[in-house]
């Protein structure tokens, strides 16, 4: 199992490799209350933690939990490499932190390191990032990491980032 673990960020985290073991505290993160889970209901059942998790993971080219290195064993969000298009080289990034952890460089430092794996495994030229035209602290996000708008797919927004050289992203490699 692949772990990573961030360097020189105010708060130490680690990303690990998901897995059918993290299966019920990757539903939490999303399904927390009964009223989410009712949302999820396909064909009057709705998935359990272990068909949830194993949709996600048959999504995603890479997908780790993220975690504190204080407290390794409570996962407090995801982050995931998708819908990876070898042709013109570009892959998706993007996750999901528990908003107690937000605005303390948590998901920089995650980023930081599946922007490596991306550069080094699939050789990606291009980052996309989607977001939701409301999600005003995702669009600052992205932006403050050097992600561009590039265009609007309905209420969603398309930005990109150019991996190209390593002065796109200084200190990370």
């Amino acid at each position: 199992m692949e772990v990573m673990k961030s360097a020189g960020d105010c708060i130490k985290i680690i990303l690990r490799e998901m897995s059918v073991k993290d299966s019920e505290s990757f539903y939490r993160l999303y399904f927390e209350d009964e009223s989410a889970i009712q949302d999820q209901t396909t064909n009057e059942e709705h998935m359990n933690p272990v068909k949830f998790t194993e949709h996600i993971l048959s999504l995603c080219e890479e997908l780790y939990s993220i975690r504190t290195a204080e407290n390794e064993q409570i996962i407090i969000g995801d982050c995931a490499l998708h819908h990876w298009n070898q042709e013109e080289k570009k892959i998706e990034i993007g996750g999901f932190l528990l908003p107690e952890y937000w605005g303390k460089g948590i998901m920089s430092a995650a980023f930081k390191l599946l922007i490596a794996v991306a550069k080094e495994k699939y050789q990606a030229n291009v980052l996309v990032a989607k977001t939701e035209i409301t999600n005003l602290k995702a669009l600052k996000f992205a932006k403050k990491l050097g992600f561009q708008k590039i265009s609007n797919e309905g209420d969603i927004i398309i930005l990109e980032k150019r991996v190209l050289d390593r002065e796109a992203f200084p200190g990370i490699y």
